[in-house]
């Protein structure tokens, strides 16, 4: 494993997520909305010039530059914004402080247009660092991060808290750190689980909840995405998380097309994501930083 990092350092432009500059995205339709760059100036960097995001509507005397971070939502309409049942993104806190970040994600109650039939579909809201020179550095020879240059970990304070119970078949309400990563075969996603009530599944004989066998569903080759219990979260207590995903490659290397840590593994995105079906949950983020050492 190559080591090009000896001390640790934040490869985040905004570590702690100390600054208002940042989109909310809708991953199921592709847009973006509720876009936020009061605070962009405290992040300004050359590397983060990208005329690709004009969309978001802040330009600096470097020129166009992007979020730093951002909220995805995945399977919600904007039309359930701040509604029950329903989601929500809020950011609490005064700027150059870690920011309180609050997902909200309500289906419960979420009833099926035609028929009214209980909604189990997949929900999601997260905070996410995402791609080179809008939320990750690069390195001083302007190569972009790699999970083979050192040991790579993600930390936040976390809270969590579910309303009710489960009304779907598989009782899920999870809030997971999620580690992407592309290597030459393709993107390869580690989930780490910090709670779990349901529990939406049970670990095999070495731990793992879940894999696609870095296999698509119709067995062709895909990159490999699998999830594993992490540090547990008990209701209602606010905890310090902290996820080695060097480690955990390396010891979930037979998951991960047997390559462990791969020198090609350019980091990608890392995200908080609160996970839900037919189950109301509610998580507070803060301090959120990826390091590497």
């Amino acid at each position: 494993m190559s080591r090009t990092v000896e001390a640790s350092t934040s490869i985040v432009y905004d570590p702690g997520v100390k600054w208002r500059c940042y989109s909310v995205s809708n991953e199921t339709s592709g847009s973006n909305y509720g876009n936020d760059s009061r605070d962009c100036g405290e992040v300004g960097h050359p590397n983060r010039v990208d005329t690709t995001c004009t969309w978001f509507g802040y330009t600096s005397p470097r020129g166009v530059e992007c979020p730093a971070w951002r909220f995805v939502t995945y399977n919600w309409g904007q039309e359930r914004l701040r509604t029950y049942p329903g989601y929500d993104h809020q950011v609490q806190g005064e700027s150059g402080a870690p920011l309180k970040l609050v997902l909200q994600n309500n289906s419960r109650g979420l009833r099926d247009a035609v028929g009214g039939n209980q909604n189990c579909e997949l929900k999601e809201v997260a905070v996410s660092h995402e791609y080179v020179g809008s939320s990750f550095k690069r390195k001083a020879d302007g190569s972009t991060y790699n999970l083979a240059d050192g040991r790579t970990k993600v930390a936040y304070d976390a809270l969590v808290q579910q309303t009710g119970g489960f009304v779907c078949e598989e009782k899920r309400a999870l809030l997971t750190t999620d580690f992407i990563y592309r290597t030459v075969r393709g993107i390869n996603v580690i989930s780490v689980v910090h709670f779990d009530p349901g529990p939406f599944s049970r670990p095999n004989d070495d731990g793992v909840l879940w894999s696609n066998n870095c296999r698509k569903s119709d067995g062709t080759p895909d990159g490999c995405r699998m999830t594993v219990h992490g540090e547990r979260l008990t209701p209602g207590e606010q905890r310090h998380l902290e996820v080695d995903f060097s480690d955990l490659a390396r010891k979930y290397r037979g998951y991960l097309n047997n390559e462990g840590v791969p020198s090609v593994s350019q980091i990608e995105a890392v995200q908080v994501v609160n996970s839900a079906k037919g189950a109301d949950l509610m998580a507070e983020v803060s301090g959120l930083d990826v390091t590497v050492e």
